[in-house]
């Protein structure tokens, strides 16, 4: 059963619950697989800020309720800031056409989404939101399919993201990557037991992104299969 991390910070969001009831639900949760615990980190986190926010992805839904397969990110997101305030908002950014026009089917006015490159479109949007006085809450990186033999590309690829992005994140933004599994999480789902000597090692689309964050002294919020920093 969900418990909110702080009380106040739920009561403080208009009709907050209708999300957490939405998550909750048998078919979304179990559906969600190994990114279930890892969403419900980012929402808690989210759910501690009070004002309206800007939730911004890369890679957007292509199949409806895929759940399991990409965790349907665009949907959760469209969910939380519709049930949450009437000014919070999504951008979403794919280079694919088709994936583009499939979201615009699944999702609310509230999602911004775009077809562009994604480290093209992070740095005009964050010039952008820089001029209106604005910051990013959420950076959600999940755009470069993963390789688990060659997992570079895609690791470079949200980097370059992040770097993008990096003007519009505030010490309390929240990075998280999908497609990272930590140390003794493999990808196919099956885990073993871990035995650390330090922090977990990030593995996949998140593997650089870890190591850039270790080397500014960020904090690991969580790691699983998804991973997410603050304090960049």
């Amino acid at each position: 059963m969900y418990r909110p991390a702080r009380a106040g910070a739920i009561k403080a969001m208009r009709g907050s619950i209708d999300f957490w009831d939405f998550f909750n639900l048998v078919v979304v949760a179990r559906g969600l697989g190994l990114r279930e615990a890892t969403f419900r980190k980012m929402f808690e986190y989210l759910d501690r800020m009070s004002h309206p926010l800007i939730i911004v992805e890369t890679g957007c839904v292509r199949t409806a309720g895929n759940w399991q397969g990409d965790g349907q990110s665009t949907v959760l997101f469209d969910k939380y800031i519709s049930s949450r305030d009437s000014e919070s908002v999504l951008y979403s950014v794919d280079s694919n056409a088709d994936a583009i026009a499939q979201a615009k089917n699944l999702v609310g006015d509230r999602v911004k989404l775009t077809q562009d490159d994604s480290v093209k479109f992070l740095n005009n949007l964050t010039g952008q939101l820089l001029e209106e006085g604005k910051t990013i809450d959420l950076l959600y990186l999940d755009s470069f399919d993963i390789d688990w033999v060659y997992w570079y590309p895609s690791a470079a690829h949200h980097l370059k993201e992040l770097c993008a992005a990096i003007r519009g994140i505030r010490k309390d933004s929240l990075v998280a990557v999908d497609d990272s599994p930590r140390d003794g999480h493999f990808a196919t789902g099956t885990s073993r037991k871990p035995h650390f000597v330090a922090e977990p090692a990030i593995g996949g689309k998140g593997r650089l992104v870890a190591e850039f964050a270790a080397a500014c002294g960020a904090k690991l919020e969580f790691a699983d299969y998804q991973a997410a920093w603050s304090g960049f």
